[in-house]
């Protein structure tokens, strides 16, 4: 599978592919991405030094997090959207965000079922 930029449009064709995975592949994907968030965004998409830096900088309970809700997401297949809109100038802050609808249910033995959508969005704070 190619490597994406980290852009809205490289996330979409990203899951898009993933997408037309077998099941099993999939499951290993989601598997991927919940053991270690970072270590699946850098051997999958193409990342800035910046990107690369922030990345690095992100707190392990919130990677843990993201990876927790993409991997539900990669197993039921649900869509997964970046809202990354272009850094004002000047000195600010980054924030990484996540939202979502899911409603996941799990009769304890199987994969987990689910419905949604999760979003990633980054946002600017001025220094």
């Amino acid at each position: 599978m190619p490597l994406e930029p980290m852009t809205p449009t490289g996330v979409e064709d990203k899951i898009k592919a993933l997408y037309l995975l077998s099941d099993t592949a999939l499951q290993v994907e989601a598997l991927s991405i919940q053991a270690d968030f970072k270590a699946w965004v850098r051997a999958n998409f193409i990342l800035s030094t910046k990107q690369e830096d922030y990345l690095d900088d992100l707190n392990a309970q919130i990677s843990t997090y993201f990876g927790s809700q993409s991997s539900i997401c990669f197993s039921n297949r649900l869509p997964i959207e970046l809202i990354y809109p272009a850094p004002p100038t000047g000195e600010y802050s980054k924030w990484t965000g996540s939202s979502n609808n899911l409603a996941v249910k799990s009769d304890g033995g199987a994969k987990p079922v689910a419905t949604g959508t999760l979003t990633f969005e980054f946002s600017y704070t001025a220094k």
